[in-house]
């Protein structure tokens, strides 16, 4: 298969942003049993990392996800944000969704702020939420759609919401759940340009579930690629070599590029 390429050693000291260690996941089914869905998955973030992960359909990307948010428990193992062990849904960990789930009796700017007081901003004054509404729904363009509601935005106005309540909620780690997978081909560039440029400007630990290979590329330090399930494992964790900050055109052109892509699409094309 494809070349492996080592992460870099974490610097002595100092823990990693994320630590999944030894977890498995499976579910029960009434026709079909119990079906293991993730064998032992090990791997580790460090801070202001952007990492992607990718697979077969049916390999337990979304899975792994969640139990990293915490929306599910794993059958063994455990997942650590730096010094605290992950059980449930904590305010350090922010969620993306590939649907945005905007509430949509509320206008753009109140579904960022309706975020922020219930994710425990409100020893900010209102006028501090209000400002740092506007100033996240600025970075993604919607400055002058702030005040329509979910069911006069498109849906890419709708999933950028999502995106700028995420960063302004001010998480240490960004969970992205293939937030950009509903979205037509044209909205979806433009997007993952925005969404590189935040991750840039932000240096946020960020993980990204996502099918698209070129995506990953683009937008990531590392891919870790999944393989086919049940028992799903990491079977390739690669390094992007591509600089920060980064030019679509340039990447999408060079050699290296090409070479990685061949890879990940032969790994995820690959018969188990």
């Amino acid at each position: 298969m494809g070349t492996t390429i080592e992460t870099d050693a974490q610097l002595p000291g100092k823990p990693p942003a994320l630590e999944i260690s030894k977890v498995t996941k499976g579910f029960a089914h009434r026709r079909r049993g119990f079906q293991q869905v993730l064998g032992e998955v090990s791997f580790s973030v460090d801070e202001g990392e952007f990492i992607s992960i990718i697979g077969p359909s049916g390999s337990g990307k979304s899975t792994l996800l969640k139990l990293i948010a915490g929306l599910e428990s794993p059958d063994q193992g455990h997942v650590r944000l730096t010094d605290e062990q992950i059980a449930a849904p904590s305010r350090r960990l922010g969620v993306v969704f590939q649907q945005h789930v905007l509430l949509p009796w509320l206008t753009a700017k109140q579904n960022v702020l309706f975020a922020l007081q219930a994710h425990g901003a409100s020893r900010r004054s209102a006028a501090e939420r209000e400002s740092l509404a506007e100033h996240w729904l600025g970075l993604v363009q919607l400055s002058e759609a702030q005040d329509l509601k979910p069911g006069e935005l498109s849906g890419g106005m709708q999933q950028r919401v999502g995106i700028a309540r995420a960063f302004a909620l001010e998480s240490e780690v960004l969970l992205l759940d293939e937030p950009l997978g509903a979205l037509d081909a044209l909205t979806r560039h433009a997007l993952q340009l925005q969404l590189l440029r935040l991750s840039e400007q932000q240096r946020r630990t960020f993980v990204l579930v996502t099918h698209d290979v070129d995506e990953a590329l683009l937008l990531s330090d590392r891919i870790l690629v999944l393989s086919h399930g049940p028992q799903a494992r990491i079977q390739q964790d690669l390094r992007v070599p591509f600089r920060r900050p980064r030019d679509r055109t340039a990447i999408e052109s060079s050699e290296d590029y090409l070479t990685l892509r061949r890879e990940l699409l032969e790994s995820l094309t690959a018969q188990p």
